[in-house]
């Protein structure tokens, strides 16, 4: 009877431990991330404070790619589109306009992997590296995976470095906690969709 209940309190301990580890290793399955490569384009997609857009230049002038696609509609409909403030802040930090593409219609992660996905076709661009929040690269992956896969177009995904995220401890603090489960809860409808 000891060993018995030995082995069941080793096996609970165990568990916990497992569930912990998993629970802990989160962050980092969300921020996937894939070597770099030399690719057509780096295509930033709007929904933060700053990060992505700031990554996307380090990749540009770094000579990932010689042009940044930037991604989103206005968040007021009576103002310029997000990935046109972008796109401006590009060239504050010494991206040339015309190393610069804007998508300014899209709202949704589906409506931004659509639409550069339409625009790099137009543009023949094959490749991309994508820049999203760490937590939002798993889900965003997906859907520009969806969309770039019938043209053929290559994908790499290199989450913006936001100071704001750790991959490990996101759950400690706000908005990062919020944001991440509301991820968490998308990109579960989102692996159900492709489910069906």
């Amino acid at each position: 009877m000891r060993t018995f209940l030995v082995g069941v309190l080793v096996g609970v301990v165990l568990s916990i431990a497992t569930g912990l580890g998993m629970f802990l290793a989160l962050g980092s399955w969300l921020a996937t991330e894939d070597p770099l490569a030399k690719s057509d384009a780096i295509v930033a997609i709007s929904g933060d404070t700053g990060a992505r857009t700031d990554t996307a230049v380090r990749l540009w002038k770094d000579g990932w790619a010689p042009v940044i696609i930037f991604s989103g509609a206005a968040i007021d409909p009576e103002s310029v589109s997000s990935a046109e403030i972008m796109r401006r802040e590009a060239v504050r930090q010494g991206v040339p306009e015309n190393a610069t593409f804007i998508e300014p219609n899209s709202t949704t992660t589906e409506g931004n992997a659509t639409e550069v996905a339409k625009l790099m076709t137009q543009r023949k661009l094959g490749s991309a590296i994508l820049v999203t929040s760490p937590w939002h690269q798993r889900r965003a992956s997906i859907e520009f995976s969806r969309a770039f896969e019938p043209h053929a177009i290559k994908l790499r995904n290199y989450p913006a470095r936001d100071s704001q995220w750790n991959a490990v401890l996101w759950w400690q603090h706000e908005p990062m906690r919020s944001q991440t489960l509301l991820e968490l809860a998308k990109l579960g409808s989102v692996i159900l969709s492709s489910a069906r």
